[in-house]
């Protein structure tokens, strides 16, 4: 089963949604300590078979008063929303993830390969 319906448009909103959480981000994420929590989402289901929304977000892991760690996180949800899964596509510093956010090319690959594999592990355990 072809688990990519549409690549052309799956990598425009990728694109679309690094994009905003990138513009969030640079104006928006402190060097150091917690912040409220940036994400952006879009429809995947016409673009990745058995997905609901994407949703991507960028946090400070639980208790990081005084430092520096953030994380992207891409999380895809079943079309009735009832279930979800993720995984990180980005851990370290603050100013390294500001660079992470600069070079969009790369991010978009390791964003698409997470989708990819959470779409097969919502199937995997037919999650609906």
């Amino acid at each position: 089963m072809q688990i990519v319906l549409n690549e052309q448009k799956l990598q425009q909103a990728i694109g679309a949604a690094l994009h905003e959480l990138a513009g969030r981000a640079l104006q928006g994420v402190p060097d150091t300590g917690a912040f409220t929590a940036l994400s952006t989402r879009f429809a995947g289901g016409e673009l990745v078979a058995g997905v609901g929304d994407v949703e991507l977000r960028l946090a400070a892991p639980s208790g990081d008063k005084g430092k520096q760690e953030r994380f992207l996180e891409v999380r895809v949800s079943t079309p009735s929303g009832g279930s979800h899964s993720s995984t990180w596509v980005f851990y370290g510093k603050t100013a390294a993830l500001k660079d992470v956010l600069k070079s969009e090319a790369t991010l978009k690959g390791k964003v698409r390969a997470a989708i990819v594999a959470e779409a097969e592990s919502l199937q995997r355990h037919e999650l609906e």
